[in-house]
């Protein structure tokens, strides 16, 4: 009987069943293997993005001969005081890597999927990234793009609502304190293969600040309808990389003379958002940028948040000499999270009201601020293999 009801009737009851029984159902015979695992899956995983379960960070503690760091996970919305290895999310996933796992191997999370870089740059190992998927348990080694170059400036896109294919960028820079990277990698788990383009700017910026190194966009990205954006260590400038085309966009940041360098770029609901502190410190501003797929967009002053009325509803942060940061933003909900080292807190912007997300136990902080955390969701896309050498 159900083999004589059209895909589309299928899927529609196959959605309303719980995700578990859906993904046992598979086995029953090929075609309800390809619909599951094509359509049903993207489904589950869109669906499961709107609900975010948990926070990714690095995490950092004092030990003799100065710090040491792991990587963390809290979840979402039901823990309050967090060690850092809630419900063993981290163990689950580095028992999947063929290496041993640092803070410094993650290195970037989109809807699920995590992006993993192996440090080592040695010619004889056949792989620098891998993505793992914790709720399929999967690690897929990614083959390594020719010519080989440092595996550092890497990163995840996917999006199981518009494109259940997965892609892998990494940035290339070849001169010195240079503001843009000049070349972008692109591995599509569609085709198994690496495509290597020009990057063009629509303006050109100065060069980096001089601490700045050689890398000059901030590690964090964010994916939506096919682009990247990154913020530049050119701290006026956010830059959209589109992944289909050279046709790539300096947009300039509303806050000129803010307090903090870099602020935070964060989506929800399909669009884009900027948020940092004004010049005096006192109030966090959240902008959303207008009409972002076209070559001039612009940026809309949504939200204004006063610093002190926050850190007075916690004496301890204030006592700490922290402030509070734009950390993420729900994919779903009016809500942003706001952070400092130690923890996190919600902000609902329709309510004005906060609550605490988690506390870090005493001793741990969250590592390198707001560009490292991640919100996490689950996935169920199942992984393809391009290699059958994972190490």
């Amino acid at each position: 009987m159900a083999e004589q009801l059209p895909d589309d009737m299928k899927v529609e009851i196959l959605c309303r069943l719980p995700v578990k029984v859906v993904m046992r159902l598979k086995v029953v015979s090929k075609a309800w293997h390809c619909l599951i695992s094509n359509v049903c899956a993207p489904l589950f995983s869109a669906a499961a993005a709107a609900h975010p379960s948990g926070f990714l960070f690095p995490c950092s503690f004092q030990k003799i001969g100065g710090l040491g760091y792991f990587a963390a996970y809290a979840s979402y919305p039901d823990v309050h005081d967090c060690v850092g290895q809630t419900d063993g999310f981290v163990d689950s996933y580095a028992c999947m890597l063929p290496f041993m796992l640092s803070s410094d191997h993650y290195f970037d999370c989109c809807n699920g999927l995590l992006l993993f870089v192996r440090r080592e740059q040695r010619e004889d190992l056949p792989h620098y990234y891998f993505v793992c998927n914790t709720t399929t348990r999967q690690c897929v080694a990614i083959p390594n793009p020719r010519p080989r170059t440092a595996p550092f400036a890497a990163a995840i896109a996917y999006d199981p609502a518009k494109s259940p294919p997965y892609k892998v960028f990494r940035f290339i820079y070849l001169e010195e304190k240079t503001s843009c990277p000049v070349k972008l990698d692109i591995f599509s788990s569609d085709t198994g293969k690496w495509v290597r383009r020009g990057v063009m700017l629509s303006t050109e910026l100065p060069l980096a600040a001089a601490d700045a190194g050689k890398y000059g966009c901030i590690r964090r990205s964010i994916y939506l309808d096919g682009m990247i954006y990154k913020l530049s260590f050119v701290v006026n400038y956010l830059i959209r990389f589109d992944l289909n085309a050279p046709s790539d966009v300096a947009i300039e940041l509303p806050h000129k003379n803010a307090a903090a360098c870099h602020g935070f770029i964060g989506m929800s609901r399909g669009s884009l958002y900027y948020s940092n502190h004004d010049e005096s410190g006192l109030m966090i501003s959240l902008w959303l940028l207008e009409d972002r797929c076209k070559r001039d967009p612009f940026w809309k002053l949504t939200h204004r948040i006063s610093a002190d009325s926050l850190t007075s509803k916690y004496p301890d942060v204030r006592n700490s000499g922290f402030h509070f940061h734009t950390y993420a933003i729900h994919p779903a909900s009016d809500i942003i999270f706001l952070g400092n080292p130690t923890m996190v807190i919600s902000y609902d912007l329709k309510s004005n009201k906060s609550e605490e997300v988690f506390t870090l136990s005493s001793g741990l902080k969250i590592s390198s601020g707001q560009h490292f955390v991640h919100l996490y969701s689950p996935c169920y896309a199942v992984l393809s293999n391009f290699d059958n050498n994972c190490g």
